[in-house]
């Protein structure tokens, strides 16, 4: 993905809102969410080439999500010999705590790193029990920052990093902003998502021949009975967010 806004304790202590875009190649085939991991229950879209994932929720608690990176100077490392950075995403979400498990997210994210090489990105880590954390991997080594409560956006570089541009006017603006329900937290965020760069702002949703916005993703968690899954397997200016909130639970399946 490309643009990541997230929202902690918006709603209330342990709420969780999020929502993304994800930019990346038209001829990239890739599946709409689905039940990634049985065991612990995993969902999220599927990536059809390394068969991965951008974006995968956890138990109906637990939230990884992956940003590229850009390219680092004197990286001379051969992109063929380097893990795809989805699985990371995947594997993250399938380990680590829970009802057979001992070690945090976190360090499942970091012994995962340490264990094979990645191109540069983002692990965004956030549950509603409070753990919170992005993980820099790539050419060089891990960095773990922890996230506060409060709203937050994530593009090609640092969380909050204002100077990348989409970040700056997007966490400026939305800063004071406090929704009363999920339904206005996902109105919030999607006014930012299908942003075309209206009053001179950059451009949230892109329209262009390399990497342009191909889905986007609304996830609310830890808000009493009002967890949602939203998703549009297209640009969100154009494509309706269709409602994927019972492969949380396993409704339907």
């Amino acid at each position: 993905m490309c643009t990541l806004i997230l929202g902690l304790g918006i709603l209330g202590p342990g709420s969780l809102l999020l929502g993304a875009n994800r930019d990346e190649s038209p001829q990239r085939p890739s599946a709409e969410p689905q039940v990634l991991v049985e065991a612990p229950r995993v969902v999220g879209g599927r990536d059809l080439v390394s068969r991965g994932t951008w974006l995968a929720i956890r138990d109906a608690r637990f939230v990884t999500a992956l940003m590229n990176r850009r390219p680092v100077a004197g990286d001379t490392r051969d992109p063929a010999t380097l893990r795809s950075r989805g699985l990371l995403c995947l594997d993250v979400a399938s380990s680590g705590q829970g009802a057979t498990g001992t070690e945090s997210f976190l360090d499942a994210a970091l012994r995962l790193v340490g264990a094979a090489s990645y191109g540069p990105c983002t692990l965004v880590g956030v549950g509603i029990d409070g753990e919170a954390w992005t993980l820099e991997a790539g050419a060089a080594e891990p960095k773990v920052r922890a996230i506060a409560r409060g709203w937050h956006v994530i593009t090609h570089q640092d969380v909050d990093d204002s100077s990348e541009p989409r970040t700056r006017w997007i966490l400026d603006d939305i800063s004071e902003k406090r929704p009363g329900s999920v339904d206005e937290a996902f109105d919030v965020m999607t006014g930012y998502l299908r942003s075309h760069g209206e009053g001179g702002h950059p451009a949230v949703c892109l329209h262009r021949d390399v990497f342009p916005t191909i889905s986007s993703s609304l996830i609310a968690l830890g808000v009493g009975t009002e967890s949602r899954y939203r998703h549009a397997a297209g640009r969100p200016c154009v494509t309706p967010y269709r409602d994927y909130t019972s492969l949380l639970t396993g409704q339907g399946d």
